[in-house]
Parts: C-alpha cells; structure tokens; sequence
C-alpha cells in the first residue's frame, strides 16, 4: 500500500460514518469563500470524460436569502396555491433562518446515457462536499422535490433551458446533531456471480 494511502486510512471511513444531515442550525454565517474552498475539493469527483456537468449559486446574505424566498414564494404559488398566510409565514421565517444555500445546477445533455452519468457525477460532488464540510464543523441538508422541477424558479434563478437543480442544500454549523439512523447491513445487499 503506497505512503499517501496508508497515511489516510481510517479517516474517510470515519468521516463517512460520522456525518450527519443537518436541519437545526446555528446563526453564525457560513461566508461564500468557506463554500468555495470546499467547492474547490468537491469538484474532483468521478467525472465520466470530464463533463464537468455542474454550476453554483450560494446565497448567503439577508438580501439574498430574501430574493431566494420570495422566489420560492412564487414557485410555491403554483405548486401549492391553497397554503395559508401562516404555512408562508413559518416557510419564509425557516429560509430566512438558515445561514447559507447553495443550488447545485446540473447542465443536462441532449443523449441519455450522458445525462445519467452526469447526474451521477453531481450526486458524488455533493457527497464530497457534505463530508469536506463535516470535516470543518459545517452541516447541510440537501434538499429535493417538487420545487426544483418548477419552471418558473428556474428562470428567476437564471437557469438555462438546458439546465436543472440537482439540489437546494441548506448549509450551517448543526445546532444538534442527530443520532445515526441504523444502516441494512452490506452483507445482506451482497450477493455473487460466480
């Protein structure tokens, strides 16, 4: 086993094992350049002939986190018309309250196959950067769903026709860890060819 791999073992492992999603988070800010540091690390993820198929938008400021609400408003609006004044109150007041967002775009190719490794390789980017960022202290929720397929906040967000979100992530230092949830164990998810 080569120096360089020696002298890691066991550390991914636990990092792997030890991260956490996060949805409870402290007020401290997490600064665009603490993001872009981690992007730097995330980004050497398997990449299939290097498509690169990924893109950022962080949003980390009240001005910012305001504009993202009011977009997620108006995308909600035609998701979910009938939500009262106060499911928009407790939704717009959770927004404001979480110290950092970063969209993760993925850029989608005409051809099949390139897409589905694509989005492979954004899902990896975005483990990479979930455990760079535990690493420092820093927890995040990567978030999905309906939303991210909505035309319309594509387009306040400035998406291209030929892009879409991989994921809102929700990102801050954990104001409570939770305890890990029980994993099936990888012997009984194994079988063999032989």
């Amino acid at each position: 086993m080569s120096d360089i791999l020696q002298s890691e073992k066991g550390s991914i492992r636990k990092t792997i094992r030890n991260r956490r999603t996060i949805r409870k988070f402290k007020s401290d800010p997490v600064p665009k350049e603490v993001v872009l540091e981690l992007l730097e690390d995330a980004v050497y993820a398997p990449n299939h002939k290097l498509t690169e198929p990924w893109r950022f938008i962080y949003v980390g400021t009240e001005s910012g986190k305001q504009k993202h609400a009011d977009n997620l408003d108006k995308a909600f609006q035609e998701i979910k018309p009938d939500r009262s004044e106060e499911q928009i109150k407790k939704f717009r007041d959770h927004i404001m309250s979480v110290p950092a967002f970063l969209f993760v775009i993925l850029k989608e190719d005409e051809n099949e196959r390139v897409r589905n490794d694509d989005f492979a390789a954004v899902s990896c980017l975005i483990q990479n950067l979930q455990l760079l960022a535990w690493e420092k202290g820093i927890g995040m929720v990567w978030k999905s769903g309906q939303v991210l397929y909505n035309r319309t906040l594509q387009q306040l967000m400035g998406l291209d026709s030929n892009e879409r979100f991989a994921a809102i992530l929700q990102i801050g230092y954990p104001a409570e860890i939770p305890k890990a949830q029980t994993r099936t164990p990888a012997k009984q998810l194994l079988s063999e060819l032989s």
